[in-house]
């Protein structure tokens, strides 16, 4: 059974072996049915997002990426999900107000779309290089 200190233990462990981004909260849920840690993103612009979670998919196994948009509105997510190391499963996210056309932007309300980490890398890059 994954228990709370558990699942604290395997994300304290995680950050202090990885130079990760910096994180504005952390939240554990040792449900029985679900387990899991999820971590979100301190900055809000597209470009850091897609690179804080280019970094956290580095470190975890079977990442998958999603882009959606809060059922409200206008904000965008995009997160990874994975497995730690010792199986505990884990959600990144970071949100942001999208400022044009694409990765969460383009999405109906509510709607998560799986999205490729080559979306994520060209994110990175693009929006860095157009501040």
């Amino acid at each position: 059974m994954t228990t709370t200190v558990d699942l604290l233990a395997a994300v304290c462990a995680h950050l202090a072996e990885f130079e990760l981004p910096a994180i504005a909260s952390v939240h554990v849920s040792a449900a029985r049915s679900a387990p899991q840690v999820t971590v979100q993103l301190a900055r809000r612009e597209l470009s850091a997002v897609a690179q804080g979670l280019l970094a956290w998919a580095d470190t975890i196994t079977q990442v998958t990426a999603q882009a959606w948009r809060v059922p409200e509105g206008d904000p965008a997510h995009l997160s990874v999900t994975g497995l730690l190391p010792g199986d505990a499963s884990i959600l990144v996210y970071g949100g942001m107000w999208p400022t044009h056309q694409g990765l969460g932007a383009d999405r109906p309300p509510d709607a998560p779309t799986t999205i490729p980490l080559t979306t994520l890398r060209h994110a990175a890059i693009v929006e860095e290089a157009r501040a």
